[in-house]
């Protein structure tokens, strides 16, 4: 009987909430991938049995490479845990291996997890290994770097033969570490933040601001694109509302001391952005920004611009260099997208020589300033685009979504 096996790694050093995280990660799942499976979670491992008639897909493996919390995942052939039932499986999955690839070398590697097998596991992996030799003369023992490892794992449920591991992304199931809002732009940093606040079991929607006409439809596209992917690693919706920065832009623009507007606009970014974490009920923020990467980002400006939010802002990517983030963005799939030219609200009205160093006092005095300030944040806010995307499919909303 064929079954995938799913294995964890930080959720198996949970102790008494173990269960929690494990049945949270069994849900995810369940959510994501097709109905044709039957689900046992135990111990360590979750399983997952296609019913009568129905094989593991493609799409199917394709799903569980993007749920957060699984560390690992195999095919394998489940039999009983005697010596001729064993055989007969290795055999069958030495053949298939062998039907499609020139393998030379092999080794046989036994979990004896179940203690009361009569073998322990060396012995049991020389018998196994003298069975191969003699049924598939053309392959040769390699115990450090086989180009076939068979590995059989014996275990109190049965036991499971399988010549592969495919990787997982780890982390904790979505769902898991409370809720928040990430300010989601179209380019490279804040969609690896949001998927590695994800990764540590965090549910996200997300604000992206836009500044149209000066961005048009390809903008708008793009973002939505991004937001399709990162909710291809989620089994909730993922709430996506974009909002129009235009007027504060020009607002900002045309101020003296133009060098601080880039701070003003984050700072304006900020309070939108908490009034909206506010109406859809989640706790913290979240952004995408790297420590002294542009003049933003150095740790003056950034407390200029925390100091805007009522929640606290979680910078994951904040120690992060942009080669490490480009690699992540590359993992996750979305670099093409991300680096598609078209222009979103951060690049727009760039002034020539924007400050690296701010007084926080300074920039409130400057807001003060501008009496007409906190009547168009409002005013953005009720112009906001609202989407709804799942398993990539994106539908436009009239409401926040708590």
């Amino acid at each position: 009987m064929q079954v995938l096996i799913i294995r964890v790694d930080e959720i198996g050093l949970k102790n008494k909430n173990k269960m929690f995280f494990m049945h949270k990660l069994k849900d995810n799942i369940q959510s994501k991938i097709s109905q044709n499976f039957i689900f046992k979670v135990n111990n360590n491992r979750i399983y997952l049995i296609p019913q009568q008639n129905m094989g593991i897909t493609v799409k199917d493996i394709d799903i569980l490479k993007k749920i957060f919390g699984i560390h690992s995942f195999s095919i394998a052939e489940k039999t009983e845990s005697n010596i001729d039932s064993i055989k007969t499986q290795v055999y069958k999955v030495a053949k298939k291996s062998l039907e499609n690839n020139n393998y030379k070398t092999f080794k046989i590697s036994v979990n004896r997890a179940n203690k009361s097998f009569p073998y322990n596991s060396q012995e049991f992996a020389g018998i196994i290994g003298e069975f191969i030799l003699n049924n598939f003369p053309q392959l040769k023992v390699d115990l450090n770097h086989p180009e076939l490892n068979i590995e059989i794992d014996i275990r109190k449920e049965g036991t499971f033969i399988f010549n592969n591991r495919l990787e997982g992304p780890s982390g904790l199931p979505v769902g898991t570490s409370s809720k928040g809002t990430v300010l989601l732009s179209g380019g490279i940093d804040s969609p690896i933040a949001t998927l590695l606040m994800m990764r540590r079991g965090m549910l996200l929607n997300a604000v992206n601001f836009y500044s149209p006409p000066f961005t048009g439809p390809k903008s708008l596209n793009k973002i939505l694109k991004i937001g399709s992917i990162v909710s291809e690693f989620t089994s909730f919706p993922f709430y996506l509302y974009v909002v129009p920065l235009t007027k504060i832009q020009l607002l900002f623009r045309d101020i003296k001391e133009d060098k601080y507007s880039v701070i003003l606009q984050r700072r304006a970014m900020m309070r939108i952005t908490n009034k909206i974490s506010d109406i859809t009920n989640t706790k913290v923020l979240v952004s995408g920004e790297s420590l002294g990467q542009v003049a933003s980002q150095t740790i003056e400006n950034l407390l200029t611009i925390s100091d805007s939010s009522q929640k606290v802002v979680l910078r994951p990517l904040i120690g992060f260099t942009k080669n490490e983030t480009i690699k992540l963005s590359k993992k996750f799939g979305l670099y093409e997208t991300s680096i598609l030219p078209y222009e979103d609200s951060c690049s727009v009205f760039l002034p020539s020589k924007p400050a690296t160093k701010s007084n926080i006092n300074h920039i409130k005095s400057i807001e003060d300033s501008l009496p007409h300030l906190s009547e168009l944040e409002k005013e953005v806010l009720d112009e906001a685009k609202k989407y709804k995307i799942e398993d990539s499919k994106v539908s436009e909303i009239d409401h926040f979504e708590s």
